[in-house]
């Protein structure tokens, strides 16, 4: 199997903590700036283009992920609903509740249209206790996905309408795709896209690339694996800590990608910068969510 060259690798340096479990990169193209998460640690963390902007903020729950909305704003998903956090004060503004108890907000990610998806788990892992929403204009969690266990690896490829989704449990460990009408309704069942079962690492978060190409985090596989539209394992791009959660592309023509991962003893709970031989790596820039206004906030 082709190997892509192994990249370069750099650690965020700045002054901030390390996370406990890292997740959720979330960059914003105007600012240069990566919002992402510790999930264990409750915290928000903001690495800056230059030390002096980098920062983190202490929360209240456990939390799941971080997008960004039309203004530049971070939405987190914590146990109880989704908010927007004002980074100048630390204040918290609720836009919907999580009404499942013993439950939180997991993986996400916003479609090109602006149109906001998210999972859901159990906060024991309960086997078939995860769900996957879509949030509608009315900031409802539509239901779209439900059985799973750790639902993870959202992507959705408008082009050839449909989502990817992954279950990180290590009894399930695969990956799925389903289709998608144009108003986001799922179209058909779920289609298997790869078992990663026999495979070093779980399938955790996920992104698509300028081709269509679906990367995703391979938790305790020290790897990025990157498959093809039709499925095919086309590469994996070894990483130096083991256990990395989610990938963002970043960077001039996106021909970078910022890694999230766990503690491992080393450089794991960092995040992590990877650089590629110019023009061998082009990604997708990450759609802002286009929510709607609320009476607090614009």
């Amino acid at each position: 199997m082709y190997m892509l060259n192994e990249p370069t690798v750099e650690f965020d340096n700045a002054e901030i903590p390390a996370a406990v479990l890292g997740e959720s990169p979330a960059v914003d193209d105007a600012t240069g700036h990566v919002w992402w998460v510790d999930t264990v640690g409750k915290r928000l963390f903001r690495s800056g283009t230059r030390d002096a902007e980098a920062g983190f903020w202490e929360l209240p729950e456990g939390i799941g992920f971080v997008v960004l909305d039309k203004s530049g704003l971070p939405i987190i998903g914590l146990e109880t609903g989704l908010f927007v956090l004002e980074p100048q004060t630390g204040a918290l503004h609720k836009l919907l509740d999580q009404t499942r108890a013993g439950h939180r907000f997991n993986d996400a990610t916003v479609d090109a249209q602006g149109r906001l998806w998210a999972s859901t788990m159990s906060l024991t892992a309960a086997r078939g206790e995860g769900a996957i929403w879509r949030i509608n204009e009315a900031l409802a969690l539509v239901p779209v996905i439900e059985g799973l266990t750790i639902p993870n690896g959202m992507a959705i490829d408008i082009a050839r309408g449909r989502l990817y989704y992954s279950d990180s449990h290590p009894d399930v460990q695969t990956i799925w795709t389903v289709g998608l009408a144009p108003d986001g309704g799922q179209m058909g069942a779920p289609a298997l896209f790869a078992d990663m079962k026999s495979m070093a690492g779980r399938p955790d978060g996920a992104a698509l690339d300028a081709e269509g190409r679906y990367w995703i985090a391979a938790v305790d596989g020290a790897a990025l694996r990157v498959y093809s539209p039709d499925a095919q394992h086309l590469f994996d791009v070894p990483l130096p800590v083991i256990f990395p959660t989610k990938l963002a592309f970043h960077g001039d023509e996106c021909g970078q990608v910022v890694v999230t991962s766990k503690q491992d003893g080393k450089d794991g709970g960092r995040l992590a910068f990877l650089s590629f031989k110019q023009g061998s790596v082009k990604g997708v820039r990450q759609a802002r969510w286009n929510r709607p206004s609320t009476p607090d906030l614009a």
